[in-house]
Formats: structure tokens, sequence, C-alpha cells
């Protein structure tokens, strides 16, 4: 379904031939407002608004800058969901979307894809181990490059934002200093109107935006803010956005003086651009409910939940771990996984979003194939039950045999690629330099390297996982069911650990197995397997 997600462009061309006569102007320097979370109606209704007590517009920087001498439309249309990663994805890359939340597991491997999540980026870059956003590092593997790209290392600056590539440390210590300055500090004794760590962050990045304009060499600027995206979540109430529009509307500003003071004035570009809108229609409340609650509980099937953040972190009295994208919430309803909800959580949600969420159920059959391996490692099952009860996974196992047998040899087949590729990389980086110099910083040359070694590290963990999971598929193909004596095999090596399985069909979706049934495993009158009555 196509969604409008770009809600408001808005650009200049920074002289007044520009204006008339665009076309006779190649613009040279591209400059990007990028405010997270700004619908069009809300924007274009406060650009229209006027102060009563000073006759001016509520917002007189977009008023003046692309109201009067820009050009402003709404029409931009992309294919996606009303979410940030996806959204800024298509944005920033051009492309038809690949990320399709702002948290995505693969169903095989259990891998979490936390595109929001900033700290492991800073962590891993001080160790040498990341050096780019998850967004960015999907994208570069799909071989999609960013906008960004397109202008080269030494000629651009990104802000910090959700596909960040590399991180400045010079930019955090500032805004450190900032914070603890001795004016923060007195103002957080006195009146506690202190600006906060993401408030200094984005004063750095405005000194530094500016800084860099004066360079002519520096050809592509960007800065994101997330505040209107903050701020919307957590009201409706107009004056409240309206007032954080003022301080984005300072920001444009500055923007706006310091492209007017640069060497390449006349050859700017400045567009504003958001990725996606919000409900904050006045007097319209979202109401939502608890889906973990929700699955946790009997009623949703006693599932063992995966979210991707400890669930309402923000009133958590204890410290968490930032670093944390994988949260497991046990059910104590469980029907048949009591204790293992570290090895089988069987529901996993995607709770981030503007009114949505994404579940995402372990295949149904794996729960089917898990129960009846359950009763049938013990000794004390009646032999006509467990006649029946060898049956049904017989049948079961049958339903999926050719889908899993393609499913190995495709996996077998791609594993076989990459451990090819993993070897040539080896090599590649072992004849990469140890040292760089000043140029070789200045390129980026450093960076380039360390990304070749962080994908080897991907492709490595990658092969291991899909393996592993291969292996139990092949397992359960391999398995010989005795209907007279326990299989003698692992769970584990059959249904593999925090892993979803293939898709549920329609059909698994409408008959989802959670447990047996109240009566237990049934047999048919022939002592044949009855699993409508089993489960």
């Amino acid at each position: 379904m196509s969604r409008r997600v770009v809600l408001c462009v808005l650009s200049f061309w920074f002289s007044t031939a520009a204006v008339a006569f665009p076309q006779a102007l190649t613009a040279k320097r591209l400059v990007i407002l990028e405010i997270d979370g700004l619908n069009a109606d809300l924007l274009y209704r406060s650009m229209g608004q006027v102060d009563p007590a000073t006759g001016k517009p509520e917002l007189p920087w977009f008023e003046y800058i692309f109201g009067e001498h820009g050009t402003v439309f709404d029409n931009f249309y992309t294919r996606g969901i009303s979410l940030s990663a996806p959204s800024w994805s298509m944005l920033d890359t051009g492309r038809h979307g690949i990320i399709r939340g702002n948290v995505e597991y693969d169903r095989f491997t259990g891998e979490i894809y936390d595109y929001l999540n900033f700290f492991p980026l800073y962590l891993g870059y001080a160790r040498n181990r990341t050096i780019d956003m998850p967004g960015v590092e999907v994208l570069t593997r799909a071989g999609i490059p960013l906008l960004i790209d397109c202008f080269g290392f030494g000629h651009s600056y990104q802000s910090f934002q959700l596909f960040q590539q590399g991180v400045r440390w010079m930019t955090l210590e500032q805004a450190l200093k900032r914070r603890f300055s001795g004016k923060s500090l007195w103002l957080d004794v006195n009146s506690g109107g202190a600006p906060t760590l993401s408030a200094s962050l984005l004063e750095q990045q405005e000194a530094e935006l500016e800084l860099n304009l004066a360079n002519p060499g520096i050809i592509y600027l960007d800065y994101f803010t997330s505040e209107v995206d903050h701020e919307g979540h957590q009201t409706n109430d107009p004056a409240a956005l309206l007032e954080t529009l003022k301080g984005i509307d300072a920001v444009a500003g500055k923007i706006w003086s310091a492209i007017r003071k640069s060497p390449l004035a006349a050859q700017t570009l400045f567009a504003v651009v958001s990725d996606h809108g919000l409900n904050n229609v006045p007097g319209i409340v979202s109401e939502t409910f608890s889906l973990p609650d929700l699955f946790n509980s009997a009623a949703g099937g006693g599932h063992h939940v995966v979210t991707d953040r400890v669930q309402m972190s923000d009133y958590k009295i204890r410290g968490l771990d930032p670093l944390v994208h994988r949260s497991i919430t046990p059910s104590t309803a469980s029907y048949y996984l009591k204790g293992q909800a570290d090895r089988y959580p069987t529901a996993w949600i995607d709770m981030d979003g503007n009114e949505r969420a994404s579940v995402g159920l372990r295949n149904s059959d794996l729960n089917e194939i898990q129960i009846l391996l359950e009763r049938l490692q013990g000794s004390s099952l009646d032999p006509k039950l467990r006649s029946a009860a060898a049956a049904t996974l017989c049948a079961v196992i049958e339903r999926h045999r050719d889908e899993w047998r393609q499913t190995v040899e495709q996996v077998h087949e791609e594993m076989q690629a990459l451990r090819g590729r993993i070897e040539e990389r080896k090599k590649i980086i072992a004849d990469v330099p140890k040292k760089w110099n000043h140029d070789d910083y200045a390129a980026g040359a450093d960076k380039a390297a360390r990304r070749l070694s962080e994908e080897l590290e991907h492709w490595e963990h990658e092969e291991g996982a899909y393996t592993a999971y291969a292996a139990t598929l092949q397992g359960l193909l391999n398995l010989q069911v005795s209907a007279t004596k326990p299989p003698g095999v692992a769970i584990p090596r059959l249904v593999p650990e925090l892993s979803l399985g293939e898709r549920n069909s329609l059909r698994e979706l409408r008959n989802y197995v959670v447990g047996l049934s109240d009566a237990g495993l049934a047999a048919g009158a022939d002592a044949n397997r009855d699993e409508e009555r089993s489960f």
C-alpha cells in the first residue's frame, strides 16, 4: 500500500536570479534540515499563524525562507509505513524500502536489527568493532548507497541520526562540556533550567554545521532533529507543538544566515524534509493496550514474549542496560514451555510506531513438534497414545518435508558461497595497512578498512547461525520416529532455540497451537492420531 510518508519538502535557491530562473543555476552544495515526525498539516497551519502580540508569523524563518522565497510542496509519495527507520531509509537513499520496521527479527536465526538504538554504535566504535548504525549496515550489504555517499567522505558533514556513519567523538566531548559547563550547573542548582544532554548535542551540531558551511570544500551538510517527534508522541496540545516548532524555526534561521555568509551562498540548495507524521489533531486521543500482556496471558496463548527493549523502561527504578536489544518477558501461563523462556520465546513483538505494531509468532507446527517430542521423551506414555503421538509427529514433519528440504539445500548453497567470500575477505584484510597517515584519515580510508573487518565478522556469525538452523531442519528430516520408544535425540537439536521458523500459513494461524487440549493427547477409535482433539 502506498502512503504519504514525506509530508513536506521545502527548498530555496540562494540567489534572486535562482528564484526567477532556477534552471540557469547549478547547485554545488546541498544542505538538508531533517525533521523527524513532522506532518504537513501541522507545519502549514503553524506557518499561517500570526502572533497577535507582534503581528508577525509564528514561524517567521520558515515563512520568510520557504513561504516567500522558496518552494513548498507536499506530494512526495513513498511506499511504506509511518515509521522512522523505514521512512528515512527511503528518503536517505531514494530507493524502495527494504527496512520494514524500527526493529526487525530474523525468523530463522533470531538475529535482531534494532535500528533506533545508538548505544551499541558508540560502544562498538570505541572498541573498533562497529563503524555504522545498523540501518546503514543493512543498506550497504544490500548494495544501496546513501545520498551522502555521492559527495565523498571528505566533502560532507553528517549529524547524529538513524542512518549515521561513524561517530565524531569531538562532537560528543564538546556537547558534554556544554551540558556540564559552569553556566549549566548554575542553572541546574538555581532553576533546573539547564539544557539536557540531547539539547547540548543539538547545539554543538548547530555550531559545527555553521563552521563547516564556511568551508567551500564541504558540499553536503545535514542537521537531524527528533524534537518534534518526541513532543508529538507525548501530547497533541497545539501550544506545546507550536513551541517545539518555534525552536526548529530558529534553527532554520541560523542555517539560513550561515549559508548567506558562506562562499557558496549563490550555489546552495537548502531543503527541509520530514519522514512521517503523527496523529496530533486536538481532541483526538490514540489509545492502545499492552500486547505483551495479551500474549503472556493464558487467553493470548501463554507466550514467552520478545521485545527489543525492556517494557515500561521509563518507569523502572533500577538501572537498565542500554545495550540490550532482546528483552524476554516470561509467561507464567505457558502451557508447555515453563522455565524455557530464555531458549524458546514464541511471540516476538515490534511495538515501535505510530498506532501500529508487528507481531511474529513461532511457526505453529514447530510448537506442535516440540509438544509431541516432550511427550514422546517420557517413558510413561500409554502405548496407544504413544503410537498416536508418533503418527502425528510424522504427519507434521511430512507436511513440511519438501519445504524444509528446499530450505536446507538453499542455505547450504548460500553458506558455501559465503564461506568463499569469507576467505577472500580475510586475504584482503591481511593486506590492509595497519597505520594511517593524515591524508588517509581525511579520506576515510581507516573507516573503510573497519567496515571490511566488521562485515567479515557479520558474515562469520551468519554462517554459523544459518548452518545451525539448517542442521535442526535436517535433524527433523532424518528423524526416525518409533511408536514404542523415545526418539533419543535432544529437543534443541530438532527445534532451534531463539528462532521462529518458517512463516505461518493461513491454516496454521487459524489453528494455531499453543499447547495440548484440556483432555491432553487423544487417539482416534482406531488408535490413530487425532490432532483436532489433542491440541
